[in-house]
């Protein structure tokens, strides 16, 4: 697939290496020659040029209108819009634009569809809301998410000190519910799951479950989570004002702190809710976050402009013994300091952003594609007769660094070891590491 992406910062290098990775041929465009400079060094097999992406000249000259793919990501909408609107004029085939503004979107969503008749809208930051407000769903999770028309799902839990999974292998781990460790996160790097893997506390499990055990399920691996009622927001930008919203329309207290002044009024006038509370609070000390009653909340959940701030209040909010703490961070150089500061789960902006891109982009035959984390994807695949899975044994049928996960088949959901050949009709949730989704497309498609 040819990709072209316009807006080198945080979303659209983020997006470019993906799809490099994968074997995507990818041209990224920006006005920023200095950018452009320190892209270079990154050393990704991409083509980098410098070019206006809102004069049709411009982009005629990059050759907008042969590319399969057209992303605007730049931080300006107006740019954004016009750009696909041209691309698409000159012959692009799909286009997908980043828009900030809300108003563009249905309500509770963070992409929509045929807006101007642009492919896709997406917003890191709804991205980013959405991605938190599951976390908060389910007791003991980071993360949620929903397959095969929502009969399965899949979540991320932290292996703490206490839970009876720590130290012992996931064949061995005591579970009641129809469950399965698929996955292990450990130290920044990704691990399928095998019989004989063995968490250790600090380590994050992804498991998957009929979505009626989901939540039993994620109690076997962290018993002593707490429900999440109560939720202190670290700041109150279009993250912080969002996450407030959701969670106060799903019945939660929300306390919401904003170190500047002008930016905490702003969010009071908008949040008129009594589950809200809007506090001003000049420093993210620990002393000024217990006297705003964050030591009495459920979870913390920290969106600062600046992602130093954004761990500093972490690190306070891990002191007073909130059960969970989230951090939303720009950049992924911070995240190995933040899981060593003691935070639960990270969100990224940027990734919530490409999952949703490349979930509508991927060619490979894959209904869905959700990016759980930095090079572990799960990925659905619909089972119909004359497909190159169907009537193949299970065993052994997938490429070097993927999984058969779970399969639903009808309304009952199976693991690799109850079913022997997949049949038609069978959903199959495979993870993936690595390349293992592009060798996992090549090998169906070719």
């Amino acid at each position: 697939m040819r990709t072209m992406i316009v807006g080198a910062g945080e979303v659209g290098w983020s997006l470019a290496g993906r799809l490099s990775r994968e074997g995507h041929e990818v041209v990224v465009l920006d006005q920023d020659r200095d950018l452009l400079v320190r892209r270079t060094r990154a050393g990704l097999d991409v083509r980098l040029e410098r070019a206006d992406a809102a004069s049709p000249r411009d982009l005629a000259a990059q050759g907008a209108g042969d590319f399969d793919l057209f992303v605007a990501v730049t931080a300006s909408d107006a740019t954004n819009l016009l750009s696909c609107l041209l691309a698409r004029e000159q012959g692009a085939g799909r286009t997908m634009a980043r828009v900030r503004d809300a108003d563009y979107y249905p309500e509770g969503e963070d992409t929509a569809s045929g807006v101007l008749g642009i492919d896709l809208l997406v917003s890191p930051e709804l991205a980013a809301v959405g991605d938190l407000e599951s976390a908060l769903r389910v007791r003991g999770a980071v993360r949620v998410e929903s397959f095969a028309d929502e009969r399965l799902s899949l979540a991320e839990c932290l292996v703490t000190d206490a839970s009876p999974a720590a130290r012992r292998a996931v064949s061995t781990r005591p579970h009641a519910t129809h469950s399965k460790v698929g996955a292990l996160l450990r130290d920044g790097r990704v691990h399928l799951a095998t019989k004989d893997t063995t968490p250790l506390p600090g380590d994050h499990l992804v498991i998957v479950a009929p979505r009626e055990q989901l939540k039993e399920a994620c109690r076997e691996i962290d018993p002593n989570a707490r429900k999440v009622d109560r939720v202190a927001v670290f700041g109150a930008g279009l993250i912080g004002v969002g996450l407030a919203q959701r969670l106060a329309a799903h019945g939660r207290e929300v306390v919401l702190l904003e170190p500047d002044e002008r930016r905490a009024r702003d969010a009071a006038e908008v949040l008129d809710d009594r589950a809200i509370q809007v506090l001003w609070e000049e420093g993210a000390s620990e002393a000024a976050m217990r006297e705003a009653g964050v030591d009495a909340c459920d979870a913390f959940v920290s969106c600062a402009a600046d992602d130093r701030a954004t761990l500093l209040a972490c690190t306070h909010a891990d002191r007073l013994d909130v059960g969970l703490v989230l951090a939303v961070l720009s950049r992924e150089e911070f995240a190995p300091l933040a899981e060593a500061l003691g935070v639960d789960g990270i969100v990224a902006p940027r990734l919530a952003a490409a999952e949703r891109i490349i979930r509508t982009s991927r060619g490979s035959g894959a209904q869905k594609s959700t990016l759980i984390a930095d090079g572990l994807e799960a990925l659905e695949y619909r089972i119909a007769p004359g497909t190159k899975l169907c009537g193949r044994p299970v065993a052994a049928s997938l490429p070097h660094d993927t999984a058969l996960t779970a399969l639903v088949r009808r309304d009952d959901v199976l693991y690799p070891g109850q079913v022997d050949r997949y049949e038609p009709g069978d959903i199959a949730l495979v993870l993936a590491t690595g390349h293992g989704g592009q060798k996992l497309g090549a090998a169906l498609e070719g």
